[in-house]
């Protein structure tokens, strides 16, 4: 091993120290970080020709430990800190990063994520970070999987994500981008999606935009999730154009008298599971008879 490789890991193996000193960690997650050996510690992965540190899987369940307080097969762990330290930045080869679950004190996201180039995989659901979602996350444009799902967050314009050019995993739920500008461009700058959450948004169909009929719209998508948002009247004639979608959930669309229900299955004949809770179906024109024998023949699932 040269000079250089062994100054490599011996930056990423302090920088992961002083991480672990940052954070408090009543639950030991990371008790097993001692030693010279980084690359044998817990949650911690290495390249197995260059040793340098790749991946960081450090998930809690701070989110919901008061859940499991009583229960006995599930064990509580997380650790918390009043912000991710800097000292992260220097772990410069990172492909997978999952801090999720724990508890970041509405502390916001660090803008030096965007330095890692070579991230595929960024989870930081429910780990507790406030404000404003850093722009320098659309720096990342070999990641794959990007979930920030969270109470707490907010956007002000979501134009990075023309950015994430490879991106097949969104998950935004429960993020408040009511008040974002371009939020058009999650529906139609991402071609490469196949799952997508905007669940709890505050969105209303005033975010779809000019592009609302464009075919660019959620090419590839087999995933979808509208549900707990503000939509309302008709469905936008771009989803004629979703002939890969398997899972659409539509719970508190308040679905037009005019929507026209069988239209949407036999334009979208993949799809298999559809929910439609609290979207006044009650009033909606299709019958009953039809949509028994439509979910019996082609196995789908609807609630």
């Amino acid at each position: 091993m040269g000079n250089k490789t062994r100054s490599c890991h011996e930056r990423e193996r302090l920088a992961l120290l002083e991480f672990k000193h940052s954070v408090k960690d009543d639950f030991e997650v990371l008790s097993s970080w001692v030693g010279s050996d980084s690359c044998s510690w817990k949650g911690v992965r290495c390249d197995g020709a260059t040793g340098t540190v790749v991946g960081l899987h450090l998930r809690g369940n701070y989110a919901h430990s008061y859940e499991l307080e009583d229960d006995y097969y599930e064990e509580v762990y997380y650790l918390e800190g009043d912000k991710v330290n800097t000292c992260l930045a220097e772990l410069r080869h990172l492909q997978h990063l999952n801090l999720s679950g724990n508890y970041f004190k509405e502390s916001q996201i660090p803008k030096f994520i965007g330095s890692f180039k070579k991230l595929s995989y960024l989870n930081l659901s429910q780990a507790a970070f406030g404000g404003i979602i850093p722009h320098h996350i659309g720096n990342l444009s070999n990641l794959k999987v990007l979930d920030l799902s969270s109470h707490m967050l907010n956007a002000n314009d979501m134009a990075w994500v023309s950015g994430l050019s490879s991106l097949e995993h969104l998950d935004l739920s429960n993020i408040n981008l009511y008040q974002a500008n371009n939020v058009d461009m999650v529906f139609y700058m991402i071609p490469s999606l196949t799952y997508l959450s905007l669940s709890g948004c505050g969105l209303t169909n005033s975010h779809f935009g000019l592009h609302l009929n464009s075919c660019k719209i959620f090419p590839n998508v087999e995933h979808l999730d509208l549900s707990f948002n503000s939509f309302q009247g008709q469905l936008p004639h771009f989803f004629q154009n979703l002939t890969s979608l398997t899972f659409l959930d539509l719970t508190r669309y308040t679905l037009s008298l005019a929507w026209n229900f069988v239209n949407l299955l036999n334009t979208i004949p993949s799809l298999s599971e559809l929910h439609l809770s609290e979207c006044g179906l009650h009033n909606a024109p299709f019958s009953p008879t039809y949509l028994n024998s439509r979910c019996n023949t082609s196995k789908n699932h609807v609630q």
